[in-house]
């Protein structure tokens, strides 16, 4: 919300500055995100003085005025009939800009004019005259920047739900005027001279759901005409970021802002019977809004209706037919308390948000009604020449009476850890405009004006007096000196924590997907995990999308990357901690599972990366980084032959004989089932398996005295021989001085052949106790070579 501080001291004429009323507004609560300098259309612009004036030689309704600015003067030709000695008014020197033009030195019938004395039209100004330049007050030096007379801050304030009753200008100046304790000034408007014609043998209104709309008025004005608003009344309705329409329009805009309750005006001649009827929506009726958008209201929805259907949504937006236009020359003004619940269905339903379905959905005054209506009768009256019928229509369920709230003494002290007196906290809530009834003891009685529709128990009082009183005031309470004891987390939970950490160490990004998936994703994994019947269905769905327990963390992680995909975000490296659900014959299992998920690109493009996908070999890499921090066994990774996976870019991955999860590339059938085209690689690691073979306890071991020598050793064999086989095959071997061995590169080649590859390995050589000669690393190297070369795996 946006509010012009010229505007605000009107309601309070504060002595504060910008910076301290943002300051004060925020630690009440209302937060104030930025203040802007409001957009003159003018630059450069000086006040002048007229020291002389001598006619033009070649112009009869010209004169040459010398102008001074409080240092030089000028010489400029002017043409206002106003235009004298003596008068100060705003001049723009060459270089000045107006509008998007800038002022330049010229002739005017061969006489030089050095800059040009200005109208209010011409520097779009309020207040001005049809004819003649501006007349400023004398007490102003000459040669001050006019902008800094006619230049304005413009406040922009973030509202919580909760504070409905600051959505206008009134509500922002009464909540800033209990934090000054400066009175707070009501605008005063003369009643205007109303037809003696009655209201109500024009026009009528029928109330068919008054529990929907507990209150409607409204008034009849006649001869209007309806024209652009006058500079002032455009220029405050655009500061707060609201777009000018005509003056009609504007002025019911302008009282919304002004007293936060929205008004509306309809074309009177276009009413059919020139009657209202407030009922909600019937079965086939449309309506089309003033945004141009069609509509088909549902029975829930209240309309705002004439004798042949709906003229508007109630409390959203009217209808096109009964706009008011240029043609229009009577308007029925609506001031209306609607139901915040009933506005805010309509206005989701609908996807419109206006500034009246804001105000409403958040509830406004009831007892505001009246008061907003005349205001802005006053206007229309005065502004656009229109006479108000005798009278106004107000159809009302019943009154709206203040509320009681009562409010211990105690209990403030005590949630707020402070010490206020009785007296006090009364004044607090005097200066917020709630009226104490009375008090006693440690009891207050407080009165609550129908504008507030936050305070309901003791409890938001108690915030009321904190807000006022002032956070900063509260000082924290010192710890207490007795502490109960803590029960331990369960270890099942810390594991959980721990993976979540391990892996986003590795670069991954959590993910969240929903439990309850639709029986089409689960096929997307059976029968892979397990058969159909042990899919757990839901007895009664909210939806057939959300009717099955998911058996697998797949479906939903390729839905997340479909998502992300169709908004062009390509990349993923994700994962997620879930728990997955099955029956078997007697049971429910509920198994915590670890699902990584990844696709596209490792790291952002690059010119020197021409090939920069992500593999199954980056998945594998992970999971085995991840062992490797929980200080578990290495896994081995066994070939598997599952549906879901691509042959032979799939394995299981096992420690020991325990197999702990699979992994692999899922297959391009199942990628096109979710409409994805890109490949994408999955693994599924059971975690109470894993927390079972993890060894949080660490054995340290020195670190080697003595260097150690390694070899290379490059062997053709089969394609069908895992190299993770042949390494286990050589970590078996007994031997004293092998430290380890490693894979430094797989080579496959047309001159190998299709079914052969060589496998270049790395045997490091250690003696704890020695440095190892050549003789005797080439010694152990040989027999080992010598018994793998013997074994049936190479043979």
């Amino acid at each position: 919300m946006k509010i012009p501080l010229s505007w605000l001291k009107e309601f309070l004429p504060t002595k504060l500055t910008p910076e301290q009323i943002s300051d004060s507004l925020t630690v009440i609560g209302l937060e104030v995100d930025a203040m802007e300098p409001k957009k003159l259309s003018f630059q450069g612009v000086v006040i002048g003085e007229v020291v002389e004036k001598n006619p033009h030689p070649s112009g009869d309704k010209l004169c040459v005025a010398t102008v001074s600015d409080g240092t030089q003067t000028y010489q400029v030709v002017c043409g206002a009939p106003n235009c004298r000695v003596g008068l100060k008014t705003p001049f723009a020197k060459i270089g000045a800009k107006i509008g998007g033009s800038r002022i330049k030195k010229t002739k005017l019938r061969g006489v030089e004019s050095e800059g040009m004395l200005c109208s209010h039209e011409e520097l779009e100004l309020p207040d001005g005259t049809l004819d003649g330049i501006m007349e400023l007050s004398q007490e102003l030096e000459a040669g001050v920047d006019l902008a800094t007379l006619y230049g304005d801050l413009i406040f922009e304030i973030a509202l919580t739900p909760n504070l409905a009753h600051c959505a206008s200008v009134r509500g922002v100046a009464r909540e800033l005027s209990a934090v000054t304790q400066e009175s707070l000034h009501h605008p005063k408007y003369a009643r205007v001279e109303k037809s003696k014609e009655k209201i109500e043998a024009h026009t009528s209104v029928t109330m068919e759901n008054k529990a929907a709309c507990p209150r409607y008025a409204c008034k009849v004005i006649t001869g209007v005409k309806v024209a652009p608003s006058p500079s002032w009344l455009k220029e405050r309705v655009e500061s707060c970021n609201m777009r000018s329409v005509n003056n009609v329009v504007d002025i019911t805009n302008l009282v919304l802002l002004e007293f936060g309750q929205p008004l509306h005006a309809f074309d009177f001649d276009t009413l059919a019977e020139k009657r209202i009827v407030v009922r909600n929506a019937r079965k086939g009726e449309k309506l089309t809004t003033l945004d141009g958008n069609e509509h088909y209201p549902t029975d829930e929805m209240l309309m705002i209706c004439d004798a042949q259907g709906p003229v508007a949504v109630a409390g959203v937006m009217g209808t096109e037919h009964t706009e008011v236009t240029e043609n229009t020359t009577s308007i029925l003004l609506e001031s209306a308390y609607f139901e915040p619940s009933q506005v805010r269905a309509a206005s989701r339903h609908l996807g419109i948000q206006t500034e009246a379905s804001y105000r409403f959905e958040r509830g406004t005054d009831p007892n505001g009604v009246l008061e907003a209506l005349e205001r802005a009768t006053t206007w229309i009256c005065e502004i656009a020449n229109g006479t108000a019928l005798h009278g106004v229509l107000d159809v009302k369920e019943k009154e709206f009476p203040t509320s009681m709230v009562s409010c211990r003494v105690s209990r403030v002290n005590q949630i707020l850890g402070t010490q206020l007196a009785s007296s006090e906290i009364e004044t607090i809530f005097e200066r917020l405009g709630l009226r104490v009834l009375s008090g006693k003891q440690d009891l207050i009685e407080v009165e609550i004006p129908t504008y507030r529709h936050d305070i309901h128990h003791e409890i938001e009082l108690v915030e009321e007096v904190a807000r006022l009183y002032g956070f900063d005031n509260i000082h924290k309470r010192e710890r207490a000196t007795f502490r109960t004891g803590t029960l331990p987390h369960s270890p099942a939970y810390l594991f959980e924590k721990e993976i979540r950490t391990r892996l986003i160490a590795e670069g991954l990004q959590e993910l969240l997907t929903c439990d309850l998936i639709s029986p089409e994703a689960a096929d997307l994994v059976l029968p892979d995990c397990m058969p159909s019947r042990s899919v757990i269905k839901l007895l009664n769905p909210h939806s057939v999308h959300q009717s099955v327990l998911r058996p697998s963390l797949l479906p939903g992680l390729l839905n997340v990357v479909k998502t992300n995909t169709h908004h062009g975000i390509h990349s993923i490296l994700g994962f997620e901690v879930g728990r997955l659900h099955f029956k078997t014959k007697d049971s429910y299992t509920e198994p915590t599972v670890a699902s990584l998920v990844l696709t596209g690109q490792k790291e952002e493009q690059h010119w020197e990366n021409k090939d920069n996908s992500l593999d199954f070999y980056d998945l594998k890499g992970i999971i085995e980084n991840l062992f490797k921090s929980l200080k578990s066994a290495p896994p081995s990774f066994s070939p598997t032959s599952f549906k879901n996976f691509h042959p032979g870019r799939q394995a299981s991955v096992r420690v020991g004989d325990i197999e702990v999860g699979i992994m692999g590339e899922v297959h391009p059938e199942t990628l096109k089932k979710v409409d994805l085209s890109h490949p994408v690689y999955f693994a599924e690691l059971n975690l109470e398996d894993l927390h079972a073979l993890s060894q949080p306890k660490v054995k340290m071991t020195p670190l080697p005295q003595y260097p150690s020598s390694t070899r290379d050793w490059t062997v053709t064999v089969s394609d069908d021989v895992a190299v993770g086989a042949l390494l286990d095959k050589i970590k078996a071997l007994p031997s004293k001085k092998l430290e380890s061995v490693l894979l430094l590169d797989v080579y496959r080649s047309e001159t190998l052949g299709s079914d052969r590859k060589n496998v270049t390995i790395r045997f490091i050589y250690r003696d704890q106790g020695k440095t190892l000669s050549v003789e005797a690393v080439e010694n152990e190297h040989s027999r080992i070579i010598q018994k793998l070369i013997e074994s049936e795996e190479l043979s």
